[in-house]
């Protein structure tokens, strides 16, 4: 209904959406508007012009996803006090808004940095709290949703295969915005599933997981996103020496990572050797398809503000002063590294404090699950070649929260492969908001 009522009246839908978020909280339907806003944020990354609404859609769910945490009389706090993700970024907040002081754009700065420490709240609590009331259901819907936007591309394609195929060059977007933009989200979809089809081996059908996995690899083929395929690897690989012994697979996964960064090895060879040269682009490997051009641009910029960036957005602002000049070098967009994009836009102490953040939350994770460190390791080399990671209102970030939500609070009392498989009826309405909703409501 909201994708038809936003194609439909396009930035009008968004009172009327709004009004419907409030009505469903009132009938406690918290299941529902989180499902919306993970929908809308995958709407939002779509490059079709009739879907423009859901950009701005975005931010206002948002602040109504916050609004029961201000509002509310209960103990909402005191649960996100015991489950909650905002202490380790704590310090890396305050930075960012410090650097708002030297920022060209400050309002837009200001958004950006107060939309991220919004989502380390409500992602979390609203995840944990929504598995806590629906269990298993909640999490197979998560993943049907996501299942749903990959089918969603290639019926796109069989409707018009201009809405999806990009620059007539074999690649896909499918429902996202780029081709980059399906490679991050089959990524990252691919780990939220191996995660949750690891610790509930009994929520998925046999043929139902051949299904999501063919529609995630071939998605993620189709897209021809060489840094996502090879993050993709990096976990298999990771993952298969950390299930055998944690440390050992550790120092491994460390050493393999080194070794991909500081070891000059001929790819473009290896790559006609295999076969592999027009699924890799060699053509374009030279060149890193313009990341290393955005690269030695943004180390020039770096430079200029080392310790204290100049605030979110500084890297969107000083890549758009300079398109013309990277144009013709070969480049369009931004800096294709999210901490690079941090180290622009907070400085070098800013981008410690962000590390240290996720840090923190993976080794959390890790104690817990041997799969955290091989997710960190995946993501890390995701990040390498693009910023998702540092953006907030993307439908990539949110699935990392909800995995590390997973990892650190839910696998502790996940069912043995040998628990029988569940019954999944629709539960009743969810209780744990309902003094947050009526007071949003009123």
């Amino acid at each position: 209904m909201w994708l038809l009522l936003g194609m439909g009246l396009g930035i009008l839908s968004i009172p009327l959406i709004a009004l419907h978020v409030i009505y469903l909280y009132n009938k406690k339907h918290i299941f529902e508007v989180f499902l919306g806003f993970f929908f809308i944020l995958l709407l939002s990354d779509s490059r079709n012009h009739t879907l423009d609404f859901a950009k701005s859609l975005k931010v206002v769910l948002m602040v109504l996803l916050f609004l029961p945490f201000v509002l509310s009389k209960q103990s909402v706090f005191n649960l996100y006090s015991a489950y909650n993700f905002r202490q380790p970024f704590f310090p890396f907040i305050i930075f960012a808004f410090f650097c708002i002081i030297f920022s060209p754009v400050p309002f837009t700065a200001a958004q950006k940095t107060l939309s991220y420490y919004l989502l380390l709240i409500i992602v979390p609590v609203m995840f944990y709290s929504l598995y806590k009331t629906y269990g298993e259901f909640f999490l197979k819907a998560i993943v049907y949703l996501g299942a749903f936007i990959l089918v969603a591309g290639y019926l796109l394609f069989f409707a018009n295969p201009s809405l999806v195929m990009y620059n007539a060059g074999g690649r896909s977007s499918g429902a996202l915005g780029n081709p980059n933009g399906l490679g991050m989200f089959c990524f990252l979809f691919f780990m939220l599933f191996f995660v949750i089809q690891h610790y509930f081996p009994a929520l998925f059908k046999k043929k139902e997981r051949i299904i999501i996995l063919f529609l995630i690899f071939s998605s993620l083929l189709w897209s021809g996103s060489r840094g996502q395929t090879l993050s993709l690897l990096i976990f298999f690989v990771t993952q298969f020496l950390s299930k055998r012994n944690k440390t050992v697979g550790l120092l491994l996964s460390a050493a393999i990572g080194i070794m991909l960064v500081s070891i000059d090895i001929d790819i473009v060879a290896i790559a006609q050797a295999l076969g592999f040269e027009d699924y890799l682009r060699v053509e374009t490997l030279n060149a890193g398809g313009g990341r290393v051009v955005a690269r030695d641009f943004a180390f020039e910029q770096i430079q200029k503000n080392f310790w204290i960036g100049k605030g979110f957005s500084y890297t969107e602002y000083i890549y758009g002063q300079n398109y013309l000049r990277l144009s013709l070098l070969g480049h369009e967009g931004n800096a294709h590294n999210a901490f690079l994009t941090v180290w622009l836009d907070t400085g070098f102490i800013g981008l410690l404090l962000f590390v240290l953040g996720w840090g923190i939350l993976f080794l959390k994770a890790s104690q817990n699950s041997y799969l955290a460190f091989p997710i960190a390791f995946a993501v890390m080399a995701s990040n390498m070649v693009e910023s998702w990671l540092i953006g907030s209102l993307n439908p990539f970030t949110i699935q990392l929260l909800m995995i590390l939500t997973l990892l650190v609070f839910i696998v502790k009392d996940a069912p043995s492969a040998s628990h029988k498989r569940v019954r999944h009826i629709r539960p009743k309405p969810f209780p744990g908001f309902s003094s947050p909703a009526n007071a949003l409501a009123k």
